[in-house]
């Protein structure tokens, strides 16, 4: 009976060895260093793959500031050259316009009874051609004559009271020259007595209608015709 102590102190003594192994055996002291040298790599390679990632974000914002620069600028060029275009169009006379201006109105006279086969109380050609330069001269920004917008590349020419424009019909008086523009530049040339000599002697001598009127709102019709430009051969 005397040895049960000494067995089960050797007993108790042998069961805390073992359990103190088996501790040792589950997480060893080289397994848990191992590990938080781990965890520490892999919160330094997150780390390093966050600053990349923020990197890559600043990269792209700033490709795309200047994308969008690139683009705004193209806008300003496409609008500039819109705008070109259109001021192009307008002066060739290919689109409809409106605003103030001036409707010079022309009408045949009597033939004189001393004057046998004489056309000069006929409204001509050459008189449509010297209202519409002086109607430019005067500030005109666009014209028709009797509703034929005449552009830069256009011809007058006729015959007797026939008038044709390009290659419209043969327009008859009474004739309507309407332009948009400077009203009082080309009121004042159209009263000037130094201004188309010829059609004011005709309008006293035949009595060729001959005025004109403001008016603070015309409209007039885009070119109709060819701007082709024809030259003569010899």
């Amino acid at each position: 009976m005397g040895w049960y102590p000494v067995v089960a102190l050797t007993a108790l003594a042998f069961g805390f060895f073992f359990a103190t192994q088996l501790r040792s055996q589950l997480i060893p002291p080289s397994a848990q260093v191992a590990r938080n040298q781990a965890l520490v790599s892999t919160v330094q390679s997150l780390g390093r793959d966050n600053a990349s990632s923020r990197a890559r974000v600043t990269t792209t914002r700033g490709e795309i500031a200047t994308l969008e620069a690139q683009a705004a600028a193209r806008s300003d060029s496409s609008r500039r050259l819109a705008d070109q275009v259109g001021d192009l169009r307008a002066h060739a006379g290919l689109t409809r316009v409106h605003g103030p201006g001036e409707t010079v109105t022309l009408g045949n006279g009597k033939p004189s009874q001393g004057a046998v086969g004489s056309s000069a109380y006929l409204v001509n050609f050459e008189d449509i051609q010297d209202v519409v330069n002086l109607l430019y001269q005067g500030g005109a920004e666009a014209i028709a004559v009797n509703g034929r917008r005449i552009s830069p590349a256009s011809r007058i020419n006729g015959s007797g009271g026939a008038v044709v424009i390009d290659q419209g019909p043969a327009l008859q008086a009474p004739f309507q020259v309407a332009a948009i523009g400077n009203r009082a530049g080309m009121d004042g040339l159209l009263a000037d007595p130094a201004s188309l000599g010829d059609l004011k002697r005709r309008q006293r001598d035949f009595q060729i209608q001959l005025g004109w009127q403001g008016a603070g709102d015309i409209s007039l019709p885009p070119y109709d015709s060819t701007l082709a430009v024809t030259y003569a051969h010899g």
